[in-house]
């Protein structure tokens, strides 16, 4: 069942694309860095559904400040000074993610939050690169057929996500730094070899058992 009436689909997908164009231009850390406050937001939640009332009242630009937990005018300026050229080729890659995330939300009912969990950016722009010009339903089905059953969660992404924390909050309250976070959650680091002390402190912090985060 879609979350939403499919008349709002349009402005949903138009919205969210100009957000992530915005976001990746302009915001330190690109997209990759928003991508992760936007899944765990309010905002992102107000899609959850069925019977969903997503909150978009305003303009790309607005989405981006508000998940960002608003920016002063000076701020926003200054972002506007430091705005990154896109590589060629991929002048509209973050505009297409954004997009066909609004796209592939509504078509499966799930959640921001349960889609960041395998359908990151870097899985976003290789859909990119090699289904740009399919339709939004199709690239949809891929993702649903392929990416969502290939790449299942770590235990740490899990809890993470169910806690409602984005990996930069994770960071900052266990002490464990953010580069491991990210590599565990992608698997390029075992967390089964971590040291006790960060996998005890991202526990406390999760509400969880040491022996939850750790992979089978």
């Amino acid at each position: 069942m879609h979350p939403y009436p499919e008349d709002r689909l349009g402005d949903v997908m138009n919205t969210l694309g100009k957000a992530f164009d915005f976001a990746d231009k302009l915001l330190p850390g690109g997209l990759e860095s928003f991508y992760d406050l936007f899944t765990s937001s309010a905002l992102a939640r107000s899609f959850d559904g069925p019977g969903a009332n997503p909150q978009l009242s305003g303009s790309g630009i607005e989405l981006v400040l508000s998940v960002c937990e608003g920016q002063s005018s000076d701020g926003l300026d200054l972002m506007l000074m430091n705005e990154r050229r896109p590589a060629k080729g991929t002048q509209d890659r973050a505009k297409w993610c954004g997009r066909m995330l609004a796209y592939h939300q509504w078509d499966t009912g799930a959640t921001f939050r349960g889609i960041a969990m395998y359908l990151g950016v870097k899985e976003l722009f290789s859909l990119f690169e090699t289904h740009r010009i399919a339709s939004p339903r199709v690239v949809s089905l891929y993702i649903t057929e392929v990416l969502a059953k290939r790449d299942a969660p770590t235990r740490l992404r899990r809890y993470r996500a169910d806690a409602g924390l984005t990996q930069a909050a994770l960071s900052e309250a266990s002490g464990v730094s953010l580069r491991s976070i990210q590599q565990y959650e992608q698997r390029k680091k075992d967390i089964n070899r971590a040291q006790a002390k960060s996998v005890w402190s991202l526990a406390q912090e999760l509400g969880c058992k040491v022996e939850d985060l750790l992979e089978p």
